[in-house]
This record gives C-alpha cells, sequence and structure tokens, in this order.
C-alpha cells in the first residue's frame, strides 16, 4: 500500500491540476489531504486519481481522505469532540479484505513554546481517540500535518522560515520536540524514520519555500520496521510552487 499525506494550503483553490500531477506521479492507494477546504477541488483531484474520496470539515480547516479501495466508514473526530484541527479517521478496505485505519489530522501550528504546549494536549486527545485500536493491537496509520519537529531533527535556524527562526530565538535556540515525542512514546513509528533515518534527520516537508523542518509525517502503529519498504518527502520542482508543503509518502507491505 502506498499512501501520500499532502498539506494542499487553503484548499487548493487555483492548484487543483498541478496538485492532482503531483499526487500521481507518487502513485498512491490512498490519499490523506489537509487544509481540503473546498469540495470541488477535492472532487477534481478525486477525479483525477480516479479514486474515492470523503471530506470532514474540523474547527478551522477540513481533512479529507481519497482511495483507490471502498472507503467503508468514517468519523470526523473534531466535530465529535474538538481537540486538533481537523481529525478524520476512515477505515479503508482492500478487494482482498484487507482494512488499513488512517487517522489523519492537522495541529496547532508554530513554533513557540506556547504553541508546543498546545500540540501536546491536541495529541493527547488524538492518543485517547484512538486507544481502542492501540489495545486490541489493530495496525492504523496516523497522518497529516502535525506542525512540529522530531527529537531527531537537525534544525537550522538559518534555513526555516522567518517566524519559525524568531520562535527558535525566542524560545532559547532551540524548537520544542514533546509533540512527536509522545506519539513515539506510544508505540508509533516514523515512517520516514525508519525507512530513510539519514534523510528524516536532515530533510524538510515546511516550507516549500524555505525547507528547513519536517512537519509532516506518517505515522504507523502495530507494523514492524520491515513493513516499511520505501518513505520519502517529493521534492519535485513542481511541488515547490503548488502548495507551501512538500507531500510526504510511504510503502507499506504486509
Amino acid at each position: 500500500m502506498r499512501i501520500v499525506s499532502y498539506n494542499i494550503l487553503d484548499g487548493g483553490v487555483g492548484r487543483a491540476d498541478p496538485l492532482a500531477e503531483i499526487i500521481i506521479a507518487q502513485h498512491p492507494d490512498i490519499v490523506a489531504l489537509v487544509e481540503a477546504d473546498d469540495c470541488e477541488i477535492v472532487d477534481r483531484i478525486a477525479k483525477r486519481l480516479n479514486m474515492d474520496s470523503i471530506i470532514a470539515m474540523g474547527q478551522k480547516h477540513a481533512a479529507a481522505v481519497l482511495s483507490h479501495w471502498p472507503i467503508v466508514q468514517s468519523i470526523n473526530h473534531a466535530a465529535l469532540r474538538g481537540g486538533p484541527q481537523s481529525l478524520l479517521e476512515v477505515l479503508v478496505q482492500e478487494p482482498g479484505g484487507r482494512e488499513w485505519i488512517i487517522g489523519t489530522m492537522h495541529l496547532h501550528p508554530y513554533a513557540f513554546e506556547a504553541d508546543e504546549a498546545e500540540r501536546e494536549r491536541e495529541i493527547v486527545n488524538v492518543l485517547e481517540i484512538f486507544e481502542p485500536h492501540r489495545r486490541a493491537s489493530r495496525p492504523h496509520l496516523l497522518v497529516g500535518d502535525f506542525n512540529s519537529n522530531s527529537p531527531i531533527q537537525q534544525i537550522d535556524p538559518d534555513k526555516v522560515q522567518p517566524k519559525t527562526r524568531q520562535a527558535w530565538f525566542e524560545n532559547g535556540n532551540r524548537i520544542p520536540r514533546r509533540a512527536v515525542q509522545k506519539i513515539l512514546d506510544a508505540g508509533y513509528l516514523d515512517t520516514l524514520a525508519v525507512a530513510r533515518p539519514e534523510i528524516a534527520a536532515i530533510d524538510g516537508s515546511f516550507t516549500t519555500q524555505f525547507p528547513g523542518q519536517q512537519v509532516d509525517y506518517i505515522f504507523a502503529f502495530g507494523l514492524q520496521p520491515s513493513q516499511v519498504k520505501k518513505a520519502w518527502i517529493e521534492h519535485d520542482r513542481l511541488a515547490k510552487y503548488a502548495s507551501d508543503h512538500f507531500p510526504i509518502a510511504a510503502e507499506i507491505v504486509c
């Protein structure tokens, strides 16, 4: 199964075709979209990919999942209990019967300490929602724009956007990493760090103009590291201008 996670920036208005071209080039089976605020854009991308789609409005932005396989169940957790800006859980079923549980989310932005504290609260909520899956040892993925940095990332303040650089200095020459650490501590694998640790340490998904941070992730629970066959951040030239985030992708075998 190949999955792409992509923050398409304010609904992707005026950029549906380049966004679709970028996604098509990854050959995905499932696509998770963040800031998928425009239903017509999502529908246009889905038709280009020949995929089913579902959209869930959150507190500020929407999340969407597109799939070549049937989406048999969905829950808009952001609408039910708040928490992250958006949080859509779907159950996708392959023709052979194998099921994939995917949570697509968008967490609070910015890199100041107060922002990381807000993300920590959101992550507690997310982990509570997906706790039944962990208790039952059901494999599942948490994907999207987490707006937070991994403990293994080497951040150069000269390569990040100006607002993040300001936060770096105000935080005492550092960027907080606690939110992602909570996810790792709960037993999730960072697929990029598993498949390409050398890339995960230095590569960036945000912003496309100042790509000094990775804030987009595909986390996996209940899978062995050997099942993460590939993972990557797509830095195609078209992707540099289609959104303010680069898409992140993974290939998982079972």
